[in-house]
């Protein structure tokens, strides 16, 4: 295999209480095209961090390549547009690699460049996901329940956005916000748990 193109889904995460650990799939997606190049090529930073990690971790040599994106979610507007690339470099890397990694060990270093997994989980599985630490529950969603998307006109980068909350939120109140969220990730479990009980 010489080229393999990957559709990545959009993501929101920070669903109500759940920052950093809820996230959803949308219907919009980003195609990653990865191919063998005969020659390096310049790549941009996002896809050269990932493709760093994944030789790194997957110990195959190391091959030239070429990456391009037709990109139809909006940059800096919280649908995890940066996870969509990293996962489609990755997933292209991972294909012309012959599949040294499985779809959650991908997901789990999309989740270590992002510095968090709330988008990876959604964007890698589809869904409605509860990431905590390295573990990962799918949901499925009806196909009842429509997104309605409002996107600003203007772009707040992820990094600037969590300045802006860490400035605002006291250590102690985060320290407890984060107690609460490893809560919710066990309850959520649960809840999972005992449907299938159920059913």
């Amino acid at each position: 295999m010489e080229k393999v193109t990957i559709r990545i889904p959009a993501s929101t995460s920070n669903l109500g209480p759940g920052f950093d650990c809820l996230g959803v799939a949308l219907r919009i997606y980003n195609l990653v095209a990865v191919s063998r190049s005969t020659k390096r090529e310049p790549l941009a930073p996002i896809v050269a961090k990932a493709a760093d990690l994944f030789f790194n971790r997957t110990k195959r040599g190391r091959f030239a390549f070429s990456c391009s994106a037709a990109e139809k979610i909006p940059r800096s507007r919280g649908l995890g547009s940066s996870a969509t690339i990293r996962l489609g470099v990755l997933h292209g890397l991972n294909e012309l690699a012959r599949r040294p990694l499985d779809r959650l060990s991908i997901s789990r270093l999309c989740a270590e460049l992002e510095g968090h997994p709330d988008n990876a989980a959604p964007s890698s599985f589809g869904g409605f996901t509860v990431a905590c630490g390295e573990n990962v529950q799918r949901f499925a969603v009806s196909p009842r329940l429509k997104f309605v998307l409002l996107i600003p006109d203007f772009e707040i980068r992820t990094a600037a956005a969590r300045r802006i909350r860490q400035d605002l939120t006291h250590k102690r109140c985060r320290e407890r916000w984060q107690r609460q969220r490893d809560h919710r990730c066990i309850r959520f479990r649960g809840l999972r748990k005992s449907a299938r009980r159920v059913c």
